[in-house]
């Protein structure tokens, strides 16, 4: 997860299938390179129930064994029941590399400092091979502005800084 020696090429918030972390990084993705883009219009950083604080984009590395894994996370404005949190996870493998691109609902009414309750994640783009689905997680921002998910399930996480 944070290059505790773990040898999977891990996702966020710790590279399990629940977690939608690519599962078997060793399958390349034509879709490299691609932009995570919704294809809709999201609404203003201040119109929704994401509190304004959380909106934008974040990144953060996982170091391992295989290499260094980064990773995107975009959150947007949205509702209960929309897609706010759009994660990119990219790293090495053996054979090559790694691109996965998913994306999460808001699964509950934040407060107006959060957290967000996110619902499992979907693999938008990657293949099966490389990218599982995930469970849910929440996002609390950290008083020294930085964001961290945490698994649901498990309790590990990530923390983000903002890009």
């Amino acid at each position: 997860m944070r290059g505790d020696g773990d040898s999977t090429a891990g996702g966020d918030p710790t590279p399990t299938r629940s977690t939608g972390a690519p599962r078997n990084p060793g399958t390349s993705d034509p879709a490299a390179g691609q932009s995570p883009s919704t294809g809709s219009t999201a609404p203003a950083a201040d119109e929704g129930a994401v509190p304004t604080a959380y909106v934008g984009d974040w990144t953060t590395t996982i170091d391992n064994a295989s290499g260094t894994h980064p990773r995107s996370l975009t959150i947007t404005q949205g509702e209960v029941g929309d897609t706010v949190m759009t994660l990119v996870a990219d790293g090495p493998t053996d054979t090559g590399s790694y691109h996965c691109v998913f994306d999460a609902t808001l699964a509950a009414e934040p407060s107006a400092d959060g957290p967000l309750r996110l619902g499992p994640s979907q693999v938008r783009t990657g293949p099966a091979t490389s990218c599982a689905p995930g469970g849910s997680t929440t996002v609390t921002l950290l008083p020294d502005g930085s964001l961290q998910r945490t698994n649901d399930d498990t309790g590990e996480s990530l923390v983000y800084t903002r890009r």
